[in-house]
């Protein structure tokens, strides 16, 4: 995971991460109640799931997900694939430094700490809708 543009660079307005994200993982069903967030896959094929929907996604296609809507999104294929994202407004820079460095049983007050909701498990690998 590298930060490319911290928070406290733009006043709050965003936080760009890019992440290389290992084969056949993503994180669980989750949803912001403070912030968009939008992706960018740069690398391979991701799978999102967002509210009802399910799709996968390749290099250069954008996914905005709203405030509020639950969604998950994993790495579908065999080989390390990178992603960008972008939360709006920013704030949590923070987490993704810290839920490294927290073990997996104070992962749910860390992730509440920084608007990030855990509601369900990783995605399934199955078949797109």
């Amino acid at each position: 995971m590298a930060i490319r543009i911290h928070s406290t660079q733009v006043g709050g307005a965003v936080s760009i991460m890019e992440a290389r994200v290992p084969g056949f993982s993503g994180p669980p069903r989750h949803f912001h109640k403070d912030r968009e967030e939008i992706f960018e896959v740069l690398e391979g094929t991701f799978r999102f799931q967002c509210g009802d929907d399910e799709f996968d996604v390749t290099p250069g296609t954008s996914v905005v997900i709203p405030r509020g809507v639950p969604h998950a999104w994993a790495n579908i294929g065999p080989d390390v694939a990178r992603i960008m994202f972008t939360f709006a407004p920013g704030g949590v820079d923070d987490f993704f430094v810290k839920i490294g460095q927290t073990p997996p049983e104070g992962w749910q007050e860390l992730s509440e700490s920084h608007d990030t909701w855990i509601i369900g498990p990783p995605m399934p690998m199955g078949a797109a809708q």
